[in-house]
């Protein structure tokens, strides 16, 4: 028996492309801080006109950059914590910090957890879509402490650094955009010209925007089914549409599609040439409005809004569309499985909730924000609202029943490639398994040669490999030291010979 001990390395590989601006910036595992110096509190009076002022970031001075209120809703509080957009370019062109020129700070005003919009977008990325990264902060204005915020990157950087574009056509849907076909006129689409809050332009030229955006409506709606993946795929990329609507489905975030139909952007990537969906707004995700209504432990796994819906009804009679639904559920089941996520959970509580005590401007107390994290529901602005972990525990069975209804078997991965005809013998297996720092990979080679050994987390991202020569057959067994890794659900592979397999773990801290 031998044993070879693997020293985790963690590779940061962000879906579609490796980021090296705002690395820093957007770095989640520890609590930021900023500093806004020479700021006139005064005029936080709902303006949004911008002002100077200087800013440190974790130590990082920068003097004469812009910052402004945003948000409605959001900016309607009591304190003066409201959200604010910070443009470091404002007044010294070409100034960057980390290599961002524009970000915003979200106040989480209406979310006692705090951890709504965070989560959701953690997990938008992991699903592969194109996800603005996040981190949280506390921030200072003259000195005095503020408030904890959640960093999120802005729209136009993301543009910028994924599609090479911050001038891209995007539209955004509004309350009651509901994906359908309305005409060939792209003024009746346009909210600037025909007035009615459907659509509007998020960024880009208006004319072209709605120009793109009316034939993909068209395509989108029109259609028909025998010609309409090969077709629609040409316009829109159908895999994120029906990924994002089952996350919001998963999620029960009411702010958008599955409601009041609104809160989605479509960006047209002139690279691909097709529109993307742009995930947006998700301070009432995770249950927080509705609940009332709609029950995590009863809303189904295909709602009708989603069965009848324009495009995402498309579902039900195009069976390469329901797969990227279901399969989506079953990723969101390994995301959000409790084991995984109640340990997510715990480590954000950790990283902010000091910051959160501390936080004297919120809307909420020290005992909401503590109830809200647990189980059991406790009421909110007028709503029985499941704490975080009641409502991924009754999400997970509600969504595993429904699989279950509909004798769906769940990919096992897509790192697990189809195994190659062996030339060799592996069998794998890792115990324990759940582990919490450290587990013996196994594995049986009938062969010499070389053998890879491979960790991906769920995103697809490797986490640590060993190669080594095989030179007599036998048993192996690696001992894998987790210590440096986050909890959560991981996959590892053995090839060897031409021989692939594939097995799923799981850490728990």
């Amino acid at each position: 028996m031998k044993s070879v001990l693997l020293t985790a390395i963690i590779l940061l590989i962000l879906p579609h492309v490796v980021f090296a601006q705002g690395e820093n910036l957007f770095d989640d595992s520890f609590l930021h801080e900023i500093r806004f110096s020479n700021m006139d509190t005064t005029l936080i009076d709902g303006s949004k006109n911008y002002q100077i002022v200087d800013m440190t970031i974790d130590g990082a001075s920068l003097d004469s950059i812009g910052i402004r209120e945003k948000g409605n809703l959001s900016n309607n509080v009591p304190f003066l914590k409201v959200p604010f957009k910070i443009k470091t370019n404002r007044y010294v062109g070409g100034r960057e910090y980390d290599g961002i020129k524009e970000f915003t700070l979200h106040n989480n005003f209406q979310d006692p957890s705090m951890m709504r919009e965070k989560i959701t977008y953690d997990l938008c990325e992991q699903l592969g879509l194109f996800a603005l990264r996040t981190a949280y902060v506390r921030v200072y204005i003259n000195d005095q402490y503020w408030g904890l915020y959640t960093i999120v990157e802005g729209k136009d950087e993301m543009y910028r650094h994924r599609f090479d574009n911050r001038d891209i056509d995007a539209v955004e849907s509004l309350d009651f955009g509901d994906m359908c076909f309305i005409s060939n006129n792209p003024d009746d689409y346009n909210y600037a010209v025909a007035g009615f809050p459907y659509y509007q332009l998020d960024n880009g030229m208006e004319a072209s925007a709605f120009e793109r955006f009316t034939t993909m409506i068209d395509r989108a709606n029109n259609t028909a089914d025998a010609a309409y993946v090969d077709t629609v795929s040409q316009y829109l990329n159908l895999e994120h549409f029906f990924i994002y609507q089952a996350l919001n489905v998963y999620l029960m975030n009411m702010d958008s599609y599955i409601a009041f139909r609104g809160n989605q952007i479509y960006a047209y990537d002139e690279i691909e040439e097709v529109f993307q969906v742009i995930p947006w707004d998700f301070n009432a995700s995770l249950g927080l409005w509705n609940t009332n209504n709609f029950v995590p432990g009863s809303y189904p796994l295909i709602p009708g809004v989603i069965s009848s819906g324009c495009i995402a009804s498309r579902l039900t009679s195009i069976p390469v569309l329901e797969t990227y639904y279901l399969e989506t559920m079953c990723q969101l089941q390994e995301l959000c499985d409790p084991i995984v996520i109640n340990a997510e959970i715990d480590s954000w509580k950790a990283q902010i909730s000091q910051a959160v005590y501390d936080d004297t401007r919120k809307t909420f107390s020290n005992e909401d924000f503590d109830l809200s994290l647990e189980t059991g529901y406790y009421q909110h602005n007028f709503e029985n609202v499941p704490a975080l972990k009641t409502f991924f525990l009754e999400r997970f069975n509600v969504i595993s029943a429904g699989l279950t209804a509909r004798n769906y078997v769940c990919s096992a991965t897509d790192i697990a490639e189809e195994s190659i005809e062996p030339t060799s013998y592996a069998l794998l297996q890792n115990f324990p398994n759940p582990f919490n720092a450290t587990t013996y990979i196994s594995y049986q080679i009938e062969a010499t040669g070389s053998v890879t050994l491979r960790i991906f987390d769920t995103r697809g991202a490797l986490v640590n490999e060993l190669v080594r020569e095989v030179q007599t057959p036998g048993y192996y067994t690696v001992e894998y030291n987790a210590e440096l890794v986050p909890s959560g659900v991981y996959f590892y592979t053995l090839e060897v010979n031409g021989f692939r397999e594939t097995r799923r773990m799981l850490l728990v801290k």
